[in-house]
């Protein structure tokens, strides 16, 4: 087997974008956490903690 170069950190902490693409995961995850806390804050409201 060929040995896998170990990473220079800092240097090449920017590798990781190149695997991590945000264009593909970033909004997906911003949309499921605007749906999780609209559905939160909707049956927060619905139990009575809301503005009086």
């Amino acid at each position: 087997m060929s040995e896998i170069a170990k990473p220079k950190n800092p240097e090449d902490d920017w590798k990781v974008w190149l695997v991590l693409n945000p264009a593909v995961w970033l909004m997906p995850i911003l949309f499921a956490v605007l749906i999780i806390a609209l559905v939160l804050h909707a049956v927060v409201f619905q139990m009575g903690f809301g503005w009086a």
